[in-house]
């Protein structure tokens, strides 16, 4: 993949901002001004914006980085309605029209990754590249019976999963249980900038409901969008999880034009885990 670059420059501090889209969505987000080429970070089901901080910090001097609360998720509204990849994707395409984004190289985590699927190939114009972090799901692809079956499972256990926490402890030995492959400071990350004040304890910042739609949708057919995707496509898999094996990365980048596997060291949440390493495998990817 090739973008042309302007001179390197000091990296810039975050921004927090709030944006009004043209369809009344308020949409919460990070930015780090950079040059161009525009990176755009999406990111999955019950996660925030700045979980993509560590990576986007290894990457301001190189990109000028955006990385969004998505609809349901963060300080963003939560309404009534779709929450289909397209309806995501299409919330993206009034949010670059709304801060001046001409086009960008989307970067995307499960949901996000979803997201960037549809928004590549109904927007060529403005999707200079798209990388899926930790991959896409198998069930989006070969939606077989057993497929829905998990995923019907998963979006049942998200309406089922604790939202709101006596306290922040109690909300990290339940996260501990979650994820325990996560490190502490990651554990820590997600209190404090996934999680709200609410009565005498602590909630959530997203909307189980929505989000358990949302995961109803991993069995939607994205080949459809895959085929009329003209950018490259990099497949960034975990190289220690389980998530996605190399072989059936190998096979479902067949469903794109122009797709590469990329190893990161790793198990699925690269952002979180290996910030770095995401963020150096981006970089030789675009260059």
């Amino acid at each position: 993949m090739s973008t042309r670059r302007r001179p390197m420059k000091r990296r810039e501090a975050m921004e927090e901002k709030d944006v009004i889209l043209s369809n009344g969505l308020k949409v919460h987000y990070y930015e780090w001004p950079g040059p161009k080429p525009t990176l755009v970070f999406l990111h999955p089901s019950s996660g925030y914006g700045r979980m993509w901080e560590e990576t986007a910090n290894h990457l301001a001097s190189r990109f000028h980085v955006f990385a969004l609360d998505q609809r349901g998720h963060g300080a963003s509204d939560r309404p009534d309605g779709d929450y289909s990849a397209e309806e995501y994707a299409n919330d993206l395409h009034l949010f670059f029209t709304k801060v001046g984004i001409d086009k960008a190289i989307l970067a995307g985590q499960s949901l996000g990754g979803r997201v960037g699927i549809v928004f590549a190939a109904e927007h060529p114009e403005r999707t200079i590249g798209l990388a899926l972090v930790g991959g896409p799901h198998m069930s989006n692809f070969y939606p077989t019976r057993q497929a829905v079956i998990s995923v019907l499972g998963a979006a049942q256990r998200m309406l089922d999963s604790e939202t709101e926490f006596p306290s922040k402890e109690a909300a990290l030995a339940y996260l501990r249980k979650l994820r325990p492959r996560d490190r502490d400071e990651v554990l820590r990350h997600r209190l404090e900038h996934n999680l709200n004040p609410a009565g005498a304890g602590w909630a959530v910042k997203y909307d189980k409901v929505r989000v358990a739609l949302g995961l109803a949708h991993m069995a939607d057919d994205l080949r459809k969008y895959a085929v009329r995707t003209a950018c490259p496509v990099a497949i960034l898999r975990g190289s220690r999880g389980s998530e996605l094996t190399l072989e059936d990365a190998k096979l479902v980048a067949g469903c794109w034009k122009n797709a590469t596997v990329i190893d990161v060291e790793g198990d699925y949440a690269l952002q979180m885990e290996n910030p770095k390493g995401l963020a150096e495998a981006l970089i030789r990817w675009s260059a």
